[in-house]
């Protein structure tokens, strides 16, 4: 009796996430321009008739990582925010969070990349709108809309500047924007 080869069973919707994920991660990487169905198959241990069979076009695949990162972004903002919180939303609170976030060299770019990608793209522009007005929700709590949307904005910078920079913005000047935008005065150390 020959013992039959088992075969691993279908997961469609577990081959199209591994796909979406590492469009997402040579996005991230790389930014748009290098994309294609070829790389994100390599990358994502799939043959390449899977990329086009679920994306026919470049445009979808693109959209498809690039929605990714739009989570990933919005889920870090959930964990930065949550952690502002814990520590009582002050400014310092702020600053600490920022600081920390600008260490993150792949999280910077994965933003970056999905910020410049908005650029051009109408559909991903309403995902990074989307992104701004969740962070600025959360920071309403600790400032007015006018003070949140200039907290905002300053988080975009920074992420440029590290990004095109590779530099992180000094802890200090961070500490000091963020107490210039909540109204409040640094404390001493």
């Amino acid at each position: 009796m020959t013992e039959e080869r088992k075969r691993a069973p279908r997961d469609p919707a577990g081959r199209k996430k591994a796909i979406e994920l590492a469009a997402a991660e040579l996005i991230a990487l790389e930014g748009t321009k290098k994309l294609t169905h070829r790389r994100v198959a390599e990358h994502a241990g799939v043959p390449l008739g899977s990329t086009t069979q679920y994306f026919s076009s470049i445009d979808g695949l693109r959209r498809a990582g690039l929605a990714v990162l739009a989570q990933q972004v919005e889920e870090d903002y959930e964990g930065m925010f949550r952690r502002i919180r814990e520590q009582g939303g002050t400014a310092d609170a702020f600053a600490d969070e920022l600081v920390a976030y600008l260490a993150d060299t792949k999280q910077v770019n994965a933003d970056a990349a999905f910020v410049a990608a908005a650029v051009h793209d109408p559909a991903i522009r309403q995902l990074y709108r989307d992104a701004c007005d969740f962070a600025v929700a959360q920071c309403l709590p600790f400032m007015d809309e006018t003070q949140a949307r200039a907290f905002v904005i300053y988080l975009d910078g920074l992420t440029m500047d590290a990004c095109l920079l590779d530099n992180p913005a000094d802890p200090d000047h961070v500490r000091f924007a963020v107490h210039a935008i909540m109204g409040t005065t640094p404390t001493a150390g």
